[in-house]
């Protein structure tokens, strides 16, 4: 297997994973996609479809870790910043829509020992932390009321899963939720 066909496997993996999550998805049905037999996974990827899952989830999760800080270094305060989330989110070179990131997190309790406990970390440090601390910044400033920022971050986090299923552009639909996001988050 050379180098695009493993980088192949991760791709076809992550599509079908994003339409099936960790259960639905077998090595099998990649390695028939790929071209190859399904030892040739084994060998290139130890530990089969857990280290597969795992290499694929940490990438997923170091780009839209890196994505999420730019957006939140966005000029335009808080009402910009959480906007230019959402639209990271659904600019996603590789396609991977919110329903990867469902699948992503929901496999977190499938996995076992070391995979399970390294995706987690990754997950909880790259993608909720920044922004717990950024919405955290915002209540110390008193742009949003007093409240916890994990639930905020937790809130806004799963009504930004709805650009995907809203009409419109990914910035008009951003924008529409993010006001009712903040509406919320302000009121007393």
């Amino acid at each position: 297997m050379t180098g695009d066909t493993r980088t192949r496997a991760m791709s076809v993996y992550a599509a079908h994973f994003a339409a099936r999550g960790y259960r639905g998805t077998s090595l099998e049905a990649v390695a028939t996609e790929v071209g190859v037999r399904k030892p040739t996974l084994y060998h290139h990827f130890p530990g089969g479809k857990e280290t597969l899952h795992k290499l694929v989830a940490l990438d997923f999760i170091d780009r839209r870790g890196r994505s999420l800080q730019e957006s939140l270094a966005a000029p335009g305060g808080l009402a910009a910043q959480l906007r230019a989330v959402i639209v990271g989110a659904v600019a996603d070179p590789t396609g991977a829509t919110s329903s990867f990131e469902q699948h992503l997190f929901d496999s977190l309790g499938q996995l076992e020992g070391d995979a399970e406990k390294e995706l987690r970390e990754a997950y909880v440090s790259r993608l909720l932390e920044p922004v717990t601390a950024r919405l955290a910044r915002a209540v110390a400033e008193g742009e949003l009321a007093d409240r916890d920022p994990a639930l905020l971050c937790n809130a806004f986090l799963h009504l930004a899963r709805a650009v995907d299923m809203a009409p419109g552009s990914p910035e008009e639909t951003a924008a529409a939720l993010v006001s009712l996001f903040l509406d919320g988050a302000r009121a007393a």
